[in-house]
């Protein structure tokens, strides 16, 4: 009995070795003759309105030897109008005499191409093996809107050199994407006293209210024209800018909304809108004003205290940059009394001159407040030893470390505490 199992257990594996080799065996035939591959390439693009491009028609015999080819190619004829369609080197020159054209149409009202070709039967001639392109075909993107369009090959036939059609061939068709350039939108004007003279270097800082999006306009030291330039994926019909413009010194200032017009898209810009700053009625600021001399200027902390001699509501920080320079403040902390705020610089992005608070807060009059400002490059500094008299209260200057690590006393920040409006 034993005897009887051992043999049957010792068949079974013999035979199960036996499935699994000519399995085996039958899988690498099978990979070794995978059929042959017509692509569209490039499989995918993107492309703009009015663009000129070109797909190819690619065959890889994979080992096979082709002698003729066919296809029809599908598009959408609202999105791509065809062109041309050409030869390619994929079954030889046909200037030597071994080539047929046999189907070569185009029709871009029904977006249809058919294209066949096959070598010349010589005694000499045998199959191409090796992968090229079969033909080239030229578009053009005439799509009013985005959109895509599938580029589907159809009928795809391949024979050998006895004018047998080839099996198994797999087939990939390609697919293009349409897209509009967005179109520059340009917003400019000229900012004015209310006099009517000219505010040279303005801070123009304009803020799509619907996006969220931020910029600062261009301005000159030397004009009182700004202008930014923007495209059609900035804006759109319908949406607000906000214009928050400041004169250079910051003392004068005005926040304007723009609602803007397809009028406006369709024209390319916003032009000509001219804005006033003007000194806010009923909230007082605290301001130091620029010194007549702010040098020697460097970089570091100021320690001391601000005393109001009236109710100043603030929720920004304007500091006073040395002319030609990047003067700003970094960090600045006022607290005491119940208030504690501050605010950090982000970069020369924006309105960079002022920095926004983390909270709005009120000085009051007669009320002792403790300062920390920590500057950058140039800023303006009044050389001031003792108390300062400023627009709405004093202010000392405790300590001042420079960058290099000097100490100093009476050196007082150029700076201006005030209140924007959101």
């Amino acid at each position: 009995m034993k005897r009887v199992l051992t043999t049957a257990i010792g068949t079974g594996i013999i035979a199960l070795f036996i499935f699994v080799q000519i399995g085996f065996a039958a899988l690498t035939t099978s990979e070794s003759q995978a059929g042959p591959v017509v692509s569209v390439e490039l499989a995918y693009q993107t492309v703009s309105k009015g663009e000129n491009f070109t797909v190819s028609i690619y065959v890889d015999p994979k080992g096979r030897e082709i002698y003729g080819a066919q296809y029809n190619l599908y598009f959408a004829n609202t999105l791509l109008n065809a062109t041309a369609q050409a030869k390619g080197p994929f079954l030889g020159d046909n200037t030597v005499g071994i080539v047929n054209e046999i189907n070569n149409t185009f029709n871009s009202t029904h977006g249809q191409l058919k294209y066949g070709e096959t070598r010349i039967k010589l005694s000499d001639t045998t199959g191409v093996t090796e992968p090229g392109i079969l033909a080239n075909i030229s578009f053009e993107a005439i799509a009013e809107e985005n959109g895509i369009s599938e580029l589907w090959l159809d009928k795809v036939k391949l024979y050998d050199s006895d004018a047998h059609k080839i099996e198994n061939v797999t087939v990939n068709s390609g697919t293009v994407e349409i897209v509009q350039l967005p179109s520059p939108f340009l917003v400019s004007g000229y900012v004015f006293y209310d006099n009517g003279s000219e505010c040279n270097h303005p801070s123009v800082n304009i803020t799509n209210l619907n996006t969220g999006k931020e910029w600062q306009a261009e301005t000159n030291a030397s004009s009182n024209y700004y202008q930014l330039t923007l495209t059609t994926t900035d804006i759109n019909a319908g949406e607000i800018l906000r214009f928050n413009v400041a004169s250079p010194d910051g003392k004068l200032s005005n926040i304007t909304n723009y609602k803007i017009t397809q009028d406006d898209i369709e024209n390319g810009g916003l032009f000509n809108f001219n804005i006033t700053p003007k000194a806010k009625s009923g909230i007082a600021i605290f301001d130091t004003g620029a010194p007549d001399s702010p040098y020697p200027s460097i970089m570091g902390v100021h320690n001391g205290t601000i005393t109001p001699n009236r109710r100043i509501e603030a929720n920004r920080i304007y500091t006073y940059a040395c002319p030609g320079t990047g003067g700003h403040t970094e960090y600045a902390r006022i607290w005491g009394n119940g208030v504690d705020a501050h605010a950090n610089w982000s970069g020369y992005t924006g309105n960079w001159h002022n920095l926004k608070f983390n909270t709005a807060f009120t000085l009051e009059p007669g009320k002792e407040y403790n300062y920390t400002i920590r500057t950058g490059s140039y800023p303006q500094i009044i050389h001031h030893p003792g108390v300062y008299n400023a627009t709405g209260g004093k202010i000392i200057c405790d300590e001042f470390t420079d960058a290099n690590g000097k100490k100093y006393t009476g050196w007082i920040p150029a700076i201006k505490l005030w209140r924007e409006e959101e």
